[in-house]
C-alpha cells in the first residue's frame, strides 16, 4: 500500500481545540499559528452539469474497491462503491448498506442489511452479494491490503433475511470500524465473477451501488462518473457528471486550477496556496495523517539507540513546518496525531504532554554520534521524490546528518519501488530508513500502533518489545474508552523511548475548488466516503 491505512474515530472537531486553531467557513487563510480549520460550509443548493476534478497522485491502476488503499484509487472509488456503514462529519459511523449493528457479546456483531437497494444495473443487492464481497477481500490471492481487519475472524455468514453475523475468535475493538471501510464495500457477485481479472479495469469496469456510476475510462486521459439517479439515499448529488484528470506535475496542477480548466483538487501544492485562495475557495481540515521516519533495518547502524537518538535530535522540525509545509502542518510528539484520539481524550492529552517536544539540537546529535561507532556507519534513507514535501524533507535530514557527523545516503524510489517496500522484503533490502506519510482511516490509535507488535506484517523493522506487545494486547480487548486509552498511551510511551520510528509532522487536509461551488468540508474521510455527492452550486 502506498500509505498504511489504520482504523476509527468519533470526534475530529476536537482537533480544532487541540491545535489551537479557529473554525471558519469559506476561505481559510493561513495565520502565524497555521491555517484556520473549516468544519462547516453552506450546503449545495443548485444543480451543476459537470465538474473536472484532478487527482494529483495520478491515474489509478484499478477501480476495484478491494485495492483502494492508495489515494489515486480511493479518491474516485469512494464515490462509486459503498460499505455497510459510512463515516459522518465527526467520523461517527452512519448507516449505509446496513441499517444497524448489534454487539450481543464480545465476539459477535449482528448486522442488519438495508432492504430494497439496487446496483447501478437495477439488480437487487442480496445477502449473497454482501458475503461474496467480504469473502473476496479475505482471499490472499487477491492481494487486498484490507484483509488485515480479519486477523481474529472466526466466521462471517448469513443468519437471517437481510442479516449477516460476524464472529471473532477473540475480542478486537478495532473491527467494527472496518464496517465503514472498503473491507466491507459491496460489489455485485455475478458481475465480478464474469469480469474475472478484468474487474476494476478500464475494460472490465465495476458494479456497485454508490451515488455515481462509472461512465467512461479513457486511459491516459480521464475517468468520468455519472450520477446514479436510483441511489437509495434521498440526499441525491447535485453534480451530474464528475470528470477526473490525472495531472501530477505541481506547476501544471496550479496552472489548470488557476486557469479554470480544472474545478478542484485535494492536496493542493503548498507553494500556490496564496495564489489559489485569491481565485476560489481554499479550505483546510484537521487530518489523521502523519509523516515519519521508520526503521527498516534494525541490524545496522540503527541497532544502536544512540544512532536513533541522534537522528531524532538533528531534524529541524520547526524549519520543516515553516519552509516545507508552509505552516500547514504541526510537529508531532508521537506517531499518531492528536486528531485521532476518538475516545479518552483527557488520558491521551495528559500522556502526550509527557513526551518530549520535538526540537532540533545539533549539539546533542554531534555528541551522540561522537560516542557511538554505529552512528558513524552509512545509513540509506529511502523516500519518494514524487511527493515534493518528502523530497525536501529527505534532503534536509541528510544535510543535517552531515553536520552532525553522520553519513546518510539518499535513495529515491520510483512509485513502483516505493509501493513494493510495503509488501516485499526483497524491495526493502539495503534500506535502513524509510520516509513516508501514513494516515488513519478513523480515529483509533490502535489502528496504527498494532502494526508495531511482534510479528505483525507491517512491522518491517522487526521491532520487539514485550511490554509494548502486552499494552497493545490489553487495549485490543478493552471496551471502555478511558481504560483503553491508558493502555495505548503506555505502548506509545514505550515506542517513543525506543524510537522505532521518528514522527515529524501531521499535515492538514487541503482542498481547492472554484468559486460557485459549495458543500464540501475537507476531511480525511474523503478517501472512503462519497465526497462528490456533497458538492453542488452555491
Amino acid at each position: 500500500m502506498r500509505r498504511p491505512r489504520p482504523a476509527a474515530l468519533t470526534a475530529v472537531l476536537l482537533s480544532v481545540c487541540i491545535l489551537g486553531t479557529a473554525c471558519a467557513g469559506g476561505n481559510a487563510s493561513r495565520k502565524a499559528a497555521g491555517p484556520a480549520i473549516t468544519t462547516s460550509v453552506p450546503a449545495a443548493t443548485t444543480e451543476v452539469g459537470v465538474i473536472t476534478w484532478n487527482v494529483p497522485a495520478g491515474e489509478p491502476p484499478t477501480l476495484d474497491p478491494a485495492r483502494s488503499a492508495i489515494e489515486s484509487v480511493s479518491t474516485i472509488v469512494a464515490n462509486l462503491c459503498e460499505g455497510l456503514f459510512t463515516l459522518g462529519p465527526g467520523y461517527r459511523p452512519e448507516p449505509a448498506l446496513a441499517t444497524s449493528v448489534e454487539h450481543p457479546d464480545p465476539l459477535t456483531y449482528v448486522i442488519r442489511l438495508r432492504a430494497g437497494v439496487t446496483f447501478w444495473n437495477g439488480d437487487p443487492v442480496t445477502t449473497e452479494d454482501v458475503l461474496y464481497s467480504v469473502e473476496r477481500i479475505l482471499d490472499p490471492k487477491l492481494g487486498s491490503s484490507w484483509i488485515g481487519w480479519a486477523a481474529h475472524l472466526d466466521a462471517i455468514k448469513a443468519t437471517g433475511e437481510n442479516e449477516i453475523t460476524v464472529k471473532l475468535k477473540k475480542p478486537d475493538v478495532v473491527v467494527p470500524n472496518f464496517f465503514a471501510m472498503p473491507a466491507f464495500h459491496v460489489v455485485q457477485k455475478s458481475y465480478a465473477e464474469k469480469s474475472g481479472k478484468g474487474f476494476g479495469t478500464a475494460t472490465g469496469g465495476v458494479m456497485c451501488t454508490g451515488p455515481y456510476r462509472l461512465n467512461e475510462w479513457a486511459q491516459g486521459r480521464h475517468i468520468t462518473l455519472t450520477r446514479n439517479d436510483a441511489w437509495w439515499n434521498p440526499a441525491k448529488p447535485k453534480v451530474k457528471d464528475v470528470r477526473f484528470t490525472f495531472v501530477t506535475d505541481p506547476a501544471a496542477q496550479v496552472a489548470a486550477l488557476a486557469g479554470g480548466d480544472v474545478d478542484g483538487q485535494f492536496s493542493v501544492p503548498r507553494a500556490a496556496h496564496d495564489q489559489l485562495a485569491a481565485k476560489g475557495r481554499l479550505l483546510y481540515g484537521a487530518s489523521l495523517a502523519t509523516t515519519f521516519l521508520s526503521v527498516i533495518n534494525p541490524d545496522g547502524a540503527l541497532s544502536d539507540l544512540a544512532t536513533r537518538q541522534a537522528l531524532h535530535a538533528l531534524i529541524d522540525y520547526k524549519g520543516i513546518i515553516q519552509s516545507v509545509y508552509r505552516g500547514t502542518a504541526q510537529p508531532l510528539r508521537a506517531l499518531v496525531p492528536p486528531q485521532a484520539w476518538g475516545y479518552g481524550q483527557d488520558v491521551y492529552q495528559a500522556e502526550y504532554d509527557k513526551l518530549p517536544q520535538p526540537a532540533q539540537d545539533l549539539g546533542k546529535a554531534k555528541s551522540l554520534v561522537a560516542g557511538s561507532a554505529k552512528a558513524k556507519e552509512k545509513l540509506v534513507l529511502a523516500y519518494t521524490p514524487a511527493i515534493e514535501e518528502e523530497n525536501r524533507i529527505a534532503t534536509a535530514v541528510a544535510d543535517a546528518a552531515t553536520q552532525a557527523g553522520m553519513r546518510v545516503e539518499l535513495r529515491p524510489l520510483t512509485a513502483e519501488q516505493f509501493g513494493a517496500v510495503f509488501s516485499s522484503p526483497q524491495a526493502r533490502a539495503g534500506i535502513d530508513l524509510l520516509l513516508s506519510s501514513g494516515y488513519l482511516d478513523f480515529p483509533e490509535p490502535l489502528a496504527y500502533y498494532q502494526f508495531f507488535t511482534t510479528g505483525n506484517f507491517y512491522n518491517f523493522g522487526g521491532y520487539r518489545n514485550k511490554d509494548y506487545d502486552a499494552a497493545i494486547a490489553a487495549a485490543m480487548v478493552t471496551g471502555d474508552g478511558a481504560a483503553r486509552a491508558k493502555e495505548v498511551a503506555r505502548a506509545q510511551a514505550i515506542m517513543a523511548k525506543d524510537l522505532v520510528n521518528i514522527p515529524i509532522a501531521t499535515q492538514y487536509v487541503s482542498v481547492y475548488h472554484r468559486s460557485g461551488l459549495t458543500g464540501l468540508v475537507p476531511r480525511q474521510s474523503y478517501l472512503n466516503t462519497p465526497w462528490a455527492a456533497e458538492l453542488g452550486g452555491a
